[in-house]
């Protein structure tokens, strides 16, 4: 199957891309710049369309002459320019998207998958947080009061999406992500993004120390990169899908204590110390709360496979195999 993968050099993307060349199907990357690093060893088994998901007429022909069959939208612009530029933030991440859309319908594609964000939802009340640690579903409010012009955007697109299923019997599905971390963020296309688990394993790569002087105790969940990849693809291809929109998150939760521990056990040299307590409600994107996955699991078959042993196990792993510059965020 042909698949088209906006966004598919990037951190997230690039995964998505490796998964479904090992699976068989042709990858076509739409992408504005052709920066190979994140999949420099399989650069010459996928087709990549340097173009830009603002203008409709490229995206169309690149959906034509392809005979491409389903799109997984990942391109977009982060949170801070968004915010720098409000204009450019929605033109990218909201009318791109309408663009997706309208050329999937004019094209007669099957599906599209867009990944959406925890910047969607409505700031979670206490009900949520320590001690109830109610998980959130997919029912909670999507009106982001606090995520900037990256979160209406991404309600935006939700909303948009499923405007096109009623109307054209199009099929579409958002997946939003608990925060994100992996390798590759430092990426010229992605920004110097502070996502508190990526500095953790940054720092301990670069010999760096890191003090974390209260919140050891406080809960978290989080998302590796390659079971944000898997989402996507799951979403892809299930048959069983009854709803558009899934929460996707690691189906559990570590203390930020837990994870530095994690770290440390596959990076001994490691230097990270955290106090105690429940500390800053507001380290990472999201806040101290967890997701509820049971319909990703019921519908789309997904479990996270990676817990953050695992997934620094991975990066180092890619970093290898990549030759990937260790470059901490601040």
């Amino acid at each position: 199957m042909n698949i088209l993968i906006t966004g598919g050099l990037g951190v997230n993307g690039c995964w998505v891309t490796r998964q479904l060349l090992e699976m068989g199907h042709q990858p076509i990357i739409l992408d504005n710049r052709p920066d190979f690093s994140l999949v420099s060893d399989i650069a010459d088994e996928i087709t990549v369309v340097v173009g830009d998901i603002q203008d409709l007429a490229t995206i169309t022909s690149t959906l034509k002459d392809h005979h491409v069959q389903r799109i997984c939208h990942l391109a977009a612009i982060y949170p801070d320019a968004a915010d720098a530029n409000p204009l450019l933030g929605f033109q990218v991440n909201a009318m791109a998207t309408v663009n997706i859309l309208e050329a999937a319908h004019i094209m007669e594609v099957e599906r599209v998958v867009f990944t959406s964000s925890v910047a969607a939802l409505s700031p979670v009340t206490e009900d949520y947080l320590f001690p109830e640690r109610i998980p959130v579903n997919e029912d909670y409010n999507a009106y982001p009061s606090a995520g900037g012009v990256y979160g209406a955007t991404k309600v935006a697109s939700e909303l948009m999406g499923m405007n096109y299923q009623r109307l054209y019997g199009m099929q579409f599905v958002a997946l939003r992500f608990a925060p994100i971390y992996g390798p590759g963020k430092h990426a010229p296309r992605h920004g110097n993004i502070n996502v508190v688990w990526n500095r953790i394993v940054e720092h301990a790569l670069h010999g760096d120390p890191l003090i974390f002087e209260n919140g050891g105790d406080e809960r978290h969940d989080m998302t590796y990169s390659r079971d944000v990849a898997r989402s996507v693809v799951l979403a892809c291809f299930s048959e069983s899908l009854e709803h558009s929109i899934f929460h996707i998150g690691s189906g559990g939760s570590y203390t930020l204590r837990e994870f530095c521990e994690r770290v440390k056990g596959v990076i001994p040299g490691a230097n990270i110390e955290v106090g105690p307590g429940r500390g800053d409600r507001g380290i990472g994107r999201g806040g101290p709360w967890l997701f509820d996955i049971s319909r990703a699991k019921k519908e789309l078959g997904y479990e996270a496979q990676y817990d953050p042993a695992a997934a620094v196990q991975d990066w180092l792993h890619w970093l290898e195999r990549l030759e990937l510059p260790v470059v901490p965020t601040a």
